[in-house]
């Protein structure tokens, strides 16, 4: 099995620049915070006080509909999803995310939002790389992941959609 899969130019280009602005916008506002990474990340991870925009949620739909995800619970985090800003000097230290639910394995699908340096990626020891656009998929609960520094001087903005899903699809999205 592999541990990670790639859908290059998973969204278009006005749902890229609806995601990204949406981030851009919030970014200082109070339901962003430290994403305790030990890093220059901000998230959305912590807070349940604010809504995302419609598209997402269309989004959302279409990773479930391209992973043929039936039997599953999103991600514990408010509607299953994260919006991630990391500053230039960001990095991501190795590790695992939680099983939320037993007898599950937990999976992030992340879209890539903008054209940074750096900040790619990396599962298992492998970097990733990844253009704008792109979704990468992987089980976060079952192989260390984390990223590279992110350089240069824009930030790495990405949106982050989780799911508990049985080890029978998980096995299907990732042979």
């Amino acid at each position: 099995m592999k541990n990670y899969r790639i859908f290059k130019n998973f969204i278009n280009e006005e749902e890229c620049n609806i995601l990204s602005s949406w981030i851009m916008d919030n970014k200082d506002n109070v339901f962003f915070t430290d994403a305790n990474m030990k890093g220059r990340r901000l998230t959305t991870k912590y807070s349940n006080n604010f809504k995302f925009p419609p598209i997402s949620y269309q989004i959302q739909k279409k990773i479930i509909k391209r992973l043929k995800l039936k039997n599953f619970y999103l991600a514990n985090f408010k509607d299953g999803m994260v919006a991630s800003y990391a500053e230039p000097g960001d990095t991501c230290y190795l590790h695992k995310d939680p099983v939320w639910v037993e007898d599950t394995i937990t999976i992030h699908a992340n879209i890539k939002l903008s054209n940074n340096e750096g900040g790619e990626p990396i599962i298992e020891d492998e970097k990733i790389k990844l253009n704008k656009k792109d979704m990468w998929t992987y089980p976060v609960s079952n192989v260390n992941h984390g990223s590279d520094i992110v350089l240069g001087e824009k930030p790495r903005i990405m949106w982050v959609f989780g799911f508990s899903i049985n080890k029978k699809t998980c096995q299907s999205i990732y042979e």
